[in-house]
């Protein structure tokens, strides 16, 4: 049976807060209202370049790591890897540069989903095809910049591959992020 009776600290909470709502209305001054109102924009209104930038420096760091196991356009941290060269032999040239853009980018695009608050996947989610695209295009080039042995039939596939990696990494984790806030 619990006791009905409140504590010592119940008891001035209550106080405080009788005070807090007899008490008369201050209105901040008008530098703080202006801080106060710009802060708020910023949390639910985040710059948009701001956003690309913090998703493609995730999504970059994601894919530099995938380079220690997965190589790309013969650009690795690893050596001789036989399961991706079996891998291209099976499985044909278009298939094999679409897998190798996926994996490039899903691992970066779910972090980011994970990683991106509320309100900045909000922001993001009338332009995020568009962004996909870019940060395929983008990557690919990078390769091209650092020197990989790029085949310039695979762009194609690759940077398809890396769409639907950013599509199927970002939109699973934002979506069971999604589900399970409004759960609660």
């Amino acid at each position: 049976m619990k006791n009905s009776r409140l504590s010592d600290i119940e008891i001035e909470t209550l106080q405080e807060f009788c005070e807090f709502v007899e008490a008369q209305p201050v209105e901040p001054s008008p530098s703080a209202d202006a801080r106060i109102t710009a802060r708020v924009k910023q949390d639910l209104q985040p710059s948009i370049g701001w956003l690309y930038a913090k998703f493609a420096t995730i999504e970059a760091g994601a894919g530099v790591a995938t380079l220690f196991f997965c190589p790309q356009f013969g650009f690795a941290f690893s050596g001789h890897n036989a399961f991706f060269h079996a891998l291209h032999e099976q499985t044909g040239f278009f298939t094999f540069y679409l897998i190798c853009g996926l994996l490039f980018v899903v691992l970066g695009a779910a972090m980011s989903a994970l990683l991106l608050s509320y309100n900045e996947l909000k922001s993001i989610k009338m332009s995020k095809y568009l962004y996909y695209l870019m940060f395929g295009v983008v990557a690919f080039l990078s390769f091209f910049v650092a020197g990989a042995e790029i085949l310039w039939l695979s762009a194609m596939p690759w940077i398809l591959g890396a769409y639907l990696g950013n599509l199927l990494g970002f939109g699973v984790v934002a979506r069971v992020r999604e589900t399970r806030r409004s759960a609660y």
